[in-house]
């Protein structure tokens, strides 16, 4: 009887003790999801006047941009960025008018090695939450760490309401810049240059366009590099990039 009982507190220590090493884990687990807003590895740049003005003119508030811009979303405009030789990526942050605490991000693929499915997709947080009370003008991050070869295609996504206090929340509303991966395969962002700078714009609607909404497509906008000082761009692939 002694030993049965002995035997009965030591199966009662080993479960209490696991049951606190689950518990530290699952802990340490959450806190490592915490993110921060403003993420640390900010560049800060300045987006050029002209530029700007540029961006203001084409981006007018509360036009429809599916009519002003029919251009951007027919199928033969290229709506990723495609590296045509080994390259750094650049995002820089130029502007937000949205309601939303919104997410954006990137994905990578390679189209040599068959179709891409959504399924499939490495879904990577640039910044967490495009607010601009959280960035500033001019805020550049690199997408990824270092160079991607040639051949690679960069995409982008909107979380919708992405930010949650801490952390991102990927169960919401999500637009991609590969459209067959959205609702309906409706395209929720435009993708084009201008001939006299060296960025390339993308920008977001985020109020999904066949709900409504003023279909201005200016809710966050961005420039993107292929270097930091935003001179010529080598290493991308804009011959089916519209530009203006």
């Amino acid at each position: 009887m002694k030993k049965a009982t002995q035997r009965l507190m030591k199966q009662l220590f080993s479960i209490i003790a696991l049951s606190l090493i689950s518990t530290i884990f699952i802990s340490c687990e959450k806190e490592e999801e915490k993110i921060e807003e403003r993420p640390g590895k900010i560049l800060p740049t300045v987006v050029k006047a002209e530029v700007l003005e540029e961006i203001d003119s084409i981006f007018p508030e509360r036009t429809n941009f599916l009519e002003s811009h029919p251009e951007l979303f027919d199928v033969s405009a290229e709506k990723n960025i495609v590296l045509k030789k080994e390259s750094e990526v650049f995002l820089t942050f130029v502007s937000e008018g949205a309601k939303y605490e919104n997410t954006l991000g990137y994905y990578i693929y390679t189209p040599s090695e068959g179709t891409v499915q959504k399924s499939n997709l490495n879904l990577q947080v640039l910044f967490p939450n495009v607010s601009d009370d959280i960035l500033d003008q001019g805020d550049m991050l690199q997408v990824g760490d270092s160079k991607y070869p040639a051949g690679t295609v960069i995409g982008f996504f909107l979380i919708v309401r992405g930010w949650n206090s801490e952390k991102v929340d990927f169960n919401r509303e999500t637009f991609y810049t590969n459209t067959n991966f959205n609702l309906e395969q409706q395209q929720q962002h435009v993708l084009f240059t201008f001939q006299e700078f060296n960025e390339i714009v993308l920008a977001f609607e985020d109020i999904f366009t066949s709900d409504g909404g003023d279909k201005d497509f200016n809710d966050i906008i961005f420039t993107i590099s292929d270097n930091k000082e935003k001179s010529t761009i080598s290493n991308f692939d804009l011959t089916n990039v519209k530009s203006y």
